[in-house]
Formats: structure tokens, C-alpha cells, sequence
């Protein structure tokens, strides 16, 4: 049985994988965090624990409110 190299070498000069985000995403929050859930990679931002979202606006934008204590 012959060995297998584990080893491999990427060019990060030419990506096999271009992402390229949609013009709108879909917002949802999870704690302090707004999360993309349309795009296919994951991302997000961070808004606090002061901020919650109400909405989207009709561009997809999100609507944040100060929280009240």
C-alpha cells in the first residue's frame, strides 16, 4: 500500500472559489450578532446588546431600535 502525500499547496493568487455576495441578504438576529442567512458563506456583524432588529427596510437594509431596559 503506497503512501499518500498529506501535504498540499495552494495558489491564493488563483482561487478555485470567487465569492460573490448577493445584492440583498437576508438579516436575522442572533444575540448581538446580524446574521446573513441567504448567501452561501456565512457572515455577519456585530450590533451589541443595545440594538434590536425590527425589520427590513425595502431595500433589504437593516431596521435597528434601541433596546429598552
Amino acid at each position: 500500500m503506497e503512501k499518500q502525500n498529506e501535504e498540499e499547496t495552494l495558489n491564493f493568487d488563483q482561487p478555485t472559489y470567487r465569492f460573490t455576495p448577493k445584492e440583498h441578504h437576508d438579516w436575522r438576529q442572533q444575540g448581538p450578532w446580524l446574521v446573513c442567512k441567504s448567501c452561501d458563506l456565512p457572515h455577519s456583524i456585530g450590533i451589541g446588546m443595545d440594538k434590536i432588529l425590527v425589520g427590513l427596510d425595502k431595500t433589504g437594509k437593516p431596521i435597528l431600535k434601541k433596546r429598552i431596559r
